[in-house]
Parts: structure tokens; sequence; C-alpha cells
């Protein structure tokens, strides 16, 4: 029988060739979604360890001192543990004073013994100038160091430092001081690893410099770096070993490094975390006697990576669920159609003393057979096409694809259960024909009982609800955890609870729930759609009669194609427009949280005015350049302060960021006209407006500095927080949760009697480089930190724990696109070639090609129009409410989620709805074509 199968597969291939292709197509989504959910995480991982410069470090404790002999000796035997790959001693100390090249002056001094070639601080040490190597009392100086310009190449720099401790016989503290002069051997660049190590940032935050970051490592101090073994071993031993306490200018740690390639296993981060304790365990061993110990900055990364590849099965999951039924329809449709074309072969085989179950295992054993060919070759098609479906679409994977095992066995079984769930029943069906109904040309569909048309009216009744709560943008969970209730009797909260449940599943499937019964009940157990094809098609005449009979004739086969369109639309909708919403979402709180496309901290609001205009006249792609003061003001007898911002109205609205939404009462434009009239107005933070009772055109009276101002409120700022929240309950009268805006004549009016703070808000023309200017900027003096929009975005986006769920989507989006065309394809082309003699018929009784293919096209088109729409509405329907949703559970926040469909969004799903059509109007033509052919060559015969 399993060669009988074998022989029968390899003789049909063209009859299975749309099972296997449909098998293949929808592994080679699985598989994809699968490598890009496992290349994305592990990418993540891989992205999180690369800001931990340093895997382990140790340190002392209690009173014991260490000589630099004991410090070596101590990293010697932590590089000599079993997965360590390399082990040094770093030491960086602090001097403050007067130099020859500048006074009051702060210096860092680091040194690192470089014990290995794996030193990722020597590594990232690269050599501008100077001499190759370092000597004993040399030094590197940074070239992005404050005083660079003023320090010249073999000059010599001249240090005191003091040192103090108790000693054990007299208790007494001791002051000794230890001079050293450092030649000046050369100048260097650091890159982010060099440069974490330098600055003591080791244990796991961002290394990367930013603008904040460079703006005050280049304006607060000088980075000096020594050779450790040569220059700072009489500086630490300066300090007797007998002593009780002691206070040194410097900080010795060793910095050890694993084989992350081998230990860290991102499939197995459980065993990765026991690898990683062991080795700092046996790190503790051995520098215990030295009054060390030792601890890993890795385990807490790992142990957040497990939530984070959670979170991306979750995504996966979501976006598998669509190609699951994709791949369900395909299977079954195009079952159903090729074990009705070998009807008669099925007749032969029973009167030849084949028994219904050979029959059956027969089939079983044919589609087992598809099914590890397809899973095998969805594997490879998967792994090849990940990246390009990832680019495709603006997102990226963040690495190369990965191909575990896991995924090579998951994708199979995947294959084979859908193969074997599609094949089951029309299998068994088709094995248990009776020899003489196996020769009919039709068999009669038997209709739906009434017991199982129940369940498509409880699937479109939960289905409809939660499309109606979309719609209305009503979200439960905020009425529940947010007290809003109705009513307070302890049943009914807890019948809300078990609702709310409910309702929470049905977020995921509810639009799914919807379209299955929608088309099972409208379209295949109604007459009412095939009503609606009649109308449509009328004025095609006889051939819309015709087209309307034959869609009547297999209404279920008719449901199944506008389940199929209806879903992976909607969802393709549904998905693309939450991408673009969280995209806009996160572009706009940056903006938000900016202030503007650049904004400059300034260390003293003194000359503020000055460093804004030299910002604006000097500095090229800059538009314009307003200031913004930042100071507290209370209100008559209360405690609590609030935010106040001085700005000028005339430059403030051209030059910041803001949302129109953020102002009320009055328009922003109004309530800064007001403004520029008169310097006694504010604009009010809109919830102390409320608490207050205050309306536009009422006065405020506040106490500023030492001044009490009694001010014309022309609008109100900020967005309503709800009297739910705690803190508004309990103190109705604080400042508010945002902040008030005044005219900045007002602050200058109060001459120097508030203290405040001075930012500086950049506006950049068209097309300028954001980083470049934050740049500049930094070399202005009185600069504490810049903030840019570019620089803030491109670290979001390279941040593959923020961005590797939406690049998923983005794949998932793509593969139900492609596999919806295609699943499409291929229920027309096998729906053909099963009418092949009804068509051959029709054009032998005088049917021309285009009279063919316009009632063919009639009769499919009218399902895919009314599908699509279908979809489109829903979809729409469901972003918004999710937008609502959103927003509802967001507290103390200007920026809300807004549903958006930029051009790349509109592009991508007019695809999908080109490729659908395309799927059904294509085959059409081409087996129609096909057909005609052929009669016409056995006519000319």
């Amino acid at each position: 029988m399993l060669s009988y199968a074998v022989k029968r597969v390899i003789r049909s291939l063209g009859l299975f060739a749309a099972l296997l292709l449909g098998v293949i197509l929808a592994s080679t989504f699985f598989a994809g979604i699968n490598i890009g959910a496992d290349t994305t995480a592990k990418a993540a991982l891989d992205q999180q360890l690369d800001l931990v410069p340093v895997d382990i470090v140790i340190k002392e404790f209690g009173s014991q001192i260490s000589s630099s002999t004991v410090w070596m000796m101590a990293a010697s035997k932590v590089a000599n543990v079993n997965g360590i790959i390399g082990a040094d001693v770093v030491s960086s100390g602090y001097w403050y004073g007067s130099t020859t090249f500048g006074s009051n002056t702060s210096l860092r001094i680091v040194g690192v013994s470089n014990m290995s070639n794996f030193s990722p601080f020597y590594n990232g040490v690269t050599v501008t100038s100077g001499a190759s190597s370092l000597g004993e009392n040399e030094t590197y100086v940074w070239i992005d160091s404050k005083n660079v310009g003023n320090i010249e190449l073999n000059s010599t720099i001249s240090l005191n430092f003091t040192l103090s401790y108790q000693s054990e016989d007299t208790y007494m503290w001791i002051e000794k001081s230890v001079s050293t002069s450092l030649k000046v051997a050369g100048f260097v660049e650091l890159d982010d690893k060099a440069y974490s190590i330098a600055t003591g940032n080791i244990y796991g935050s961002t290394i990367y410099r930013s603008t904040q970051d460079q703006s005050y490592s280049t304006k607060g101090e000088d980075l000096l770096i020594v050779n450790w073994t040569e220059t700072l071993p009489k500086l630490l031993d300066a300090v007797p070993s007998n002593v009780r306490y002691y206070n040194s200018p410097f900080t010795t740690q060793i910095l050890a490094y694993i084989n992350r390639d081998a230990l860290v296993n991102p499939w197995d981060i459980q065993g990765s975390l026991t690898a990683v304790d062991t080795i700092t365990a046996q790190a503790n061993q051995a520098v215990a006697t030295y009054g060390m110990n030792a601890t890993n900055n890795i385990s807490q990364i790992l142990m957040s990576y497990q939530g984070n590849s959670m979170t991306m099965r979750f995504y996966f999951l979501a976006v598998a669920l669509p190609v699951f039924f994709v791949a369900w329809y395909v299977g079954t449709t195009v079952s159903d159609v090729s074990y009705n074309l070998r009807r008669r072969e099925i007749g032969l085989l029973l009167t030849k003393g084949f028994s219904t179950g050979q029959l059956f295992r027969m089939f079983l054993t044919e589609s087992f057979m598809i099914g590890i060919i397809g899973g095998l070759i969805g594997v490879g098609l998967g792994f090849l096409l990940s990246p390009f479906f990832a680019t495709a679409v603006g997102g990226e994977l963040g690495a190369t694809p990965v191909l575990s095992q896991e995924v090579i066995i998951i994708t199979i079984i995947f294959s084979l259960a859908i193969t074997l769930l599609s094949t089951f029943r029309p299998s068994r069906r088709a094995s248990q024909l009776p020899p003489i109904d196996a020769l009919r040309e039709y068999m009669y569909v038997e209709g739906v009982k009434p017991y199982r048309q129940r369940w498509p009216w409880v699937a479109f009744s939960l289905g409809l609800y939660k499309i109606i709560m979309f719609l209305l943008g009503i979200n439960l969970a905020q009425m529940f955890y947010g007290g809003s209730l109705p009513f307070t009797n302890v049943f009914l909260v807890i019948l809300f609870g078990i609702w709310l449940m409910i309702d929470s599943v049905l977020t995921y499937i509810g639009p799914l729930l919807f379209f299955w019964g929608f088309t099972k009940i409208f379209i295949r157990g109604s007459l009412k759609f095939q009503e609606l094809v009649t109308r449509a098609a009328r004025f095609l005449g006889d051939l819309g009669t015709l087209a309307t009979k034959n869609v009547r004739r297999n209404p279920a086969r008719t449901a199944s194609v506008a389940f199929l369109i209806a879903l992976i639309v909607g969802y393709s909708f549904q998905t693309i427009g939450a991408v673009a919403s969280e995209q806009d979402y996160i572009t706009r709180q940056v903006k938000a949280n900016v202030g503007a496309d650049i904004s400059v901290q300034l260390t003293s609001a003194t000359n503020a005015s000055s460093i804004a205009n030299r910002i604006e006249d000097e500095l090229s792609g800059v538009a314009s350049a307003t200031l913004e003061y930042s100071f507290s003001g209370t209100l008559p007898g209360q405690y609590y302060s609030g935010q106040i911002r001085a700005v000028d109205p005339d430059k403030w609205l051209s030059t910041a960021y803001y949302e129109t939404e953020w102002f009320s009462g009055n328009d922003v434009a109004t309530a800064f006209q007001q403004m520029r009239t008169s310097n006694r107005t504010i604009i009010l933070e809109r919830n102390l407006a409320r608490s207050l009772g205050k309306n536009v055109g009422n006065n405020v009276t506040l106490t500023i500095g030492g001044s009490t101002l009694e001010l014309e409120i022309v609008g109100f700022f900020g967005s309503e927080v709800t009297q739910q929240q705690y803190y508004v309950q309990q103190y109705p009268y604080v400042m508010g949760t945002f902040w008030s805006y005044v005219p900045v004549r007002l602050y200058e009016s109060l001459d120097g009697s508030v203290s405040s703070s001075a930012k500086v808000l950049v506006k950049l023309e068209h097309g300028a480089d954001g980083k470049s200017v934050a740049s500049e900027i930094l070399n202005f003096d009185s600069v504490g930190y810049v903030n840019s929009v570019a620089e803030e975005l491109e670290t979001r986006q390279s941040d593959l724990t923020l961005s590797g769920s939406l690049n998923i989507q983005r794949i998932g989006v793509v593969f139900s696109i492609l596999a919806a065309s295609v699943a499409t394809g291929l229920a027309a082309l096998v729906s053909l070639q099963e009418r092949k003699r009804e068509a051959s018929i029709m054009s032998a009784r005088g049917l021309s090609f285009k009279q063919l293919v316009t009632m063919l096209l009639a009769e499919n088109l009218a399902v895919v129009v009314f599908a699509a729409v279908l979809g489109i509405v829903v979809g729409l329907i469901v972003v918004r409410g999710n937008v609502a949703a959103a927003n509802a559970s967001m507290s103390y926040s200007l920026v809300t989620h807004q549903m958006v469909f930029p051009l790349d969004a509109i592009m991508l799903l007019s695809a999908c709805v080109v490729l659908v059509f395309a799927a059904t109007i294509i085959p059409i033509i081409l087996l129609t074509k096909r057909y005609i052919s052929q009669i016409e060559r056995i006519v000319r015969l």
C-alpha cells in the first residue's frame, strides 16, 4: 500500500501540485515567521550583551587594603578560571586643581594592566598622534578632553595627590602627599567600550556616547590614560597595608571577560544563567583570600531576555494565526477538489477489493509524504526569504537569519499537522464513497443541520459585540481597574470581572469570529448574498444570471473564500494600522520630550539670550531658536509647587514642538496673541484650573519667587487627568500634573528674584542634520547637555527590544498578504480545474473567450469585492478601537495615540488588495484561454 501511494504521488504530480504548493506556502510562512522571531530575539540579546563591556567585576570589601602586587596576583588567578578568557586590573582616580593649561581643572586618570590580548580597553584605543606605546610616567590624552586644545605633545603635567589613612596603632588620621609628573606621549580616540571602561560605566547601561554623554565628558573634565603596570603601583602602594581605614583618590577593580560564544546560548537561557553563575562563584573562590568578591553583569541581561523572548513569541503567535487559517483553508479546498477529481479511481479501487480502511490509510500516506516534502522545502524558503520580506516593508531583522534545529523540527511538525488536518475529513469521506456514487459527476452537498447553525450565530454575536466595542472606543479594563463602574454590588463586580476576561480574549479573536460567523450565516446559509450578487450582475444580462447560479451552486466554497479574504484584508489593515500608530506615537513622544528639533540645557540662566542668538545666527541649518525658562510657583498658602515656563510668545510657536490638542479654552494662536499684548497673563495647567474652578478670563494668584502676582487666564495647557487618579483625589490643589506658560517679559520683570533654569529650543531647516548641529552646539560655553530628536529616534530604532516586535508584525503582514493571494489563486485554480468540462461545453456551445471570462469573473469578483470591503471596514474599526483603548489606559501623558496611515502603509495595504484581486483574475484568464485553445485544436483536428 505504501508503494502504491508513492507511485500514485509520482504519477499524479500535477494533481498533487496544488496541495503541495499550499503546504509549501504555509510552511514557508510559518518557518519565516519563526526565523524572524528567533533572529530578532537573538539580535536583541546580542545588542543588550554588547552594552555590557565587562562581564565580571571584582572589588575589595571590608577594611583590607591591597597592594599592586596583590591585585596582579588576584587578576592572574581569575584569568585561570575555566570559561574566563581575560582579566585586567583597572584603576581610576580624580585630581582637581590648576595646571599649566588651565585653572580649576578636573582630571580623570585611568590605567589598565592589559594582562590579555582580549582587553576591550586597549583594543578600543586608537593613537591619533604620538608614541605607539606608553612607558613609565607617560600618558595619553583623550582627544575629546575639555582642554585638549591647550595640551601640547611632550609637555609635562605635574600632579600632587593627597591620601589619608587611620593607623592601627595610634587611631589617628594621617595625610600623605604623593607627587608625579606625566609626560604627554600622544593623543588617542576611544571606542564605546574603551570609553565605558575609562569612565566606569561597566554595569550594563548604555555605553554609546549620546549627545548628553559627550557634553558632560567634553565640558566637564580631561581624561588621561597611563600604563597601569609602569605608572600606578607607586601611587597605589603609598598607603601602608596596616591601616584601619583609608581614603584614596584611586579606586581599583579587576575586570574579567567570559567566553560568551561558548557559555551564552539564546536557546537555553537557564543553562546560560547556570554557567555564568558557576564561573562567578569560581572567581569568588579565587579572590576570597584577598578580601575581594566578584559580581557579574550578565545574569540580569539574560533574565530580562527571557521576558523579551516571551513577548517576541506572543507576537509570533498573533502573526501566525492568520497563516494557520490560510493553510487550513488551502489544504481543505484543494483536498476536496482533488478527491472529487479522483472519484473514478476510487471506484475502481473499491471494485478491485480495496477496503475503506485501506483507501483511508493510502490517502493519509500520501498526505504524510506531501507534509514532509512541503515542510522541508518551506524551511529552506523561509530561511532564504526572511531578510527579503523584512526589508521589503522597511523593517530589519537586525542580524543574519538564524535557523535553529527547533525551527526545523517545529516547521515539519506544523506542515504535517496542517496537511493531515486539511486532508483527514476529505480523505475519510472519499474513502467511504459507495462504488456507484464514485461514478457520478456531481454529488449532493448535505445542508447544514440546525444544531450546527448555533455555533456560527454564537461566533457572529461575540465578534459583533467586540466590533461594536471597538467602534465606540470602550475599554472595559480601564473601567474595572479605574474604579468607574456604574455599580458597587459584589456579585455584579464578580460577573463583570469574568466578562472582562472574555472581553480580553475577544480583543484578539473577535474579528476572526465575526468573519467566520458572518460568512457562514449570510453567505453559506442565506440567499441574501446570492440576491445581492444577482442585482450586481444584472447589467451583464444572461451571463450575470448564469454567474449567479454558479454562486448558488456551491455556497460552502463561496463562504470559505469570503472568510479567507475578509480575514487577511482585515488583519492587514489592523496590523499595519497598529504598527503605523505606534511608530507615529514614538516619534511624537520623542519630539515632545525634546521640546523641539534640538533642546540645549544651559548650565546657567545668565547670558542665556546671547547663547540663543549665537545658535540662531552662527550655525547653518538652524531656522530659529528661542529661550524657555523653567521655575516654580505656588498657590497662596500652599506648600506644593508647580512648574512654570516662561516663553517668548513671538518665537515659541514657530520653534517649539507642540500639538494643538494640548491647549484648550482658547486655541493656541489666540492664547499666545493675548500673551503678547499683556505680561500679566498665564496659560494655566488644565487640571489645576479644574480643581480651582477657573475659566478663561478669570484671574489666578500665584507666588513666584518673592512676588505674589495676579494673572489673567488666557488658556489651559495639558491633558485631562481623570478624577480616579489617587494623587488628584488626595491633593486636588497641587500645582498640576504638567506646567503653565507665562510671557518671558513677566519673568524678566522679576529682576532675578526667582531661581530658574534655561533651555534653548532649536528648530532646524528642512533637511538639516540634527546630530551635526547638536555636536556643534556642544562647543558653546555654558552648555550643559544637548538633546536631539534625530539622535533619540536613531537610538530607539536601533534598539531591537523596542523595534523587534514591530518588525515581526511587518514580516507577518507580508507573509499573510502573500499567503492570501496565493491561496485565493489556488482556490480559483482548483475550482476551474474541477469545472474544466463545464467550461469546455460552454465554449463548444458558442460562448466566446470574452464571454466565458466575463461570466467567471462576475461570479468570483462579487465574492472578492464583498469580502475585501468587509475586511477593510472591520480592520479600520479595530484600529480605532485599539487606539482608543491605548489612550484610555494612559495617565499623565501629553502625547496620545492616533489612527494614522502614512504613505508607505497605504502603499502596502493597496498592494494587499491588488494582489488578492490579481490572484483571482489571473488564473481565470490563463485557464480559460488554455481551455479555449484545447477546444480549438480539437476542432481543427
